[in-house]
């Protein structure tokens, strides 16, 4: 008898896992649970592989399910006479749910985009990146297209603008919009959508395809929400009234270390310390903080350092 009940007990426990295995996807995904439906999606969406939620769902269900960051204004830049000061300050930004770092770097024209080696075959890690510029720090930059999730680093998006040359993006039309993170020639931070003309009336000297901006004029981008992207490891850039230039990564994908954070918590993190202007960088595996030689923070690939086309760097 004592026999009969175990077999039975291990067939009911069988059939419940099975039933849970099969079910859960669609609990998740088509269930009443808002917030761990915009959590999973938004990480599938941010992953190598977006394909899987794509199928599932439309773009106007995948904006329901997200939200995102509000239109972006015209951005009013602050006239300010850029510090010659050379020091970079650190600190670590923690949570109960994420560990970070930020740099503050006061003279904004220290900033420049740098790329690897030969973009166009394969990228390099962002400490490579900054030691083949002679940088003190950088940060990863933009994206790249990863059809097959192999994490070269190659084929970056839009533009790359370099001491005031089109490194990528030559062959674009001068009224064809971009998503632009860069520097003016006066160190001011630019971030939104532009095209070549305006950048050049802009004085525009360096930066690189990605967004969208996170605070613009000082106002926050994102009203309601998380911003759409889920939680994830992240990076980005911004830009107090002083022209002091912000670098911020916080890791995640690392349970009993750091969960990752939101669009949200960035945008939220940046306001606090000051931010007039702020961007997001690409974020995922290829968030990395490079600082006086090392990466200071715990990058979530499982390798180290991902392969990426372009950083930020301090020279």
């Amino acid at each position: 008898m004592r026999r009969l009940w175990q077999n039975r007990f291990f067939k009911f426990a069988a059939v419940t896992l099975i039933f849970f295995i099969v079910t859960s996807p669609f609990i998740v995904l088509f269930g009443p649970f808002g917030n761990l439906k915009r959590a999973v999606v938004g990480a599938i969406m941010r992953s190598r592989h977006p394909q899987y939620i794509t199928w599932l769902f439309d773009q106007d269900q995948l904006d329901q399910i997200l939200g995102g960051v509000s239109r972006t204004p015209e951005q009013k830049f602050l006239k300010f006479t850029a510090r010659t000061d050379s020091t970079i300050r650190m600190q670590k930004i923690e949570s109960n749910r994420f560990v970070g770092y930020l740099l503050e770097i006061p003279n904004p024209k220290r900033i420049q985009v740098a790329t690897a080696e030969d973009i166009n075959e394969k990228g390099d890690t962002t400490s490579n990146i900054a030691r083949r510029a002679d940088a003190v720090a950088a940060i990863n930059g933009g994206g790249f297209y990863d059809p097959n999730g192999t994490g070269t680093g190659r084929l970056p998006y839009g533009f790359i603008l370099h001491e005031g040359k089109y490194l990528l993006g030559e062959q674009v039309g001068d009224e064809e919009r971009v998503d632009f993170i860069g520097m003016t020639k006066n160190g001011s931070l630019i971030a939104g959508q532009y095209n070549k003309r305006e950048l050049r009336e802009l004085g525009a000297v360096e930066g690189l395809t990605f967004g969208p901006p996170i605070i613009v004029n000082g106002e926050k981008m994102i009203k309601s929400g998380d911003g759409g992207w889920a939680i994830s490891p992240r990076s980005a850039i911004g830009q107090k009234r002083d022209g002091t230039i912000l670098f911020l990564v916080i890791d995640g994908r690392q349970p009993g270390y750091s969960i990752g954070a939101t669009l949200a918590d960035m945008q939220n993190i940046l306001y606090e310390q000051g931010a007039y202007t702020a961007a997001n960088l690409d974020g995922g595996s290829s968030t990395t903080l490079y600082y006086n030689g090392k990466v200071v923070n715990k990058p979530a690939d499982l390798l180290g350092e991902r392969m990426i086309p372009t950083a930020f760097v301090v020279k």
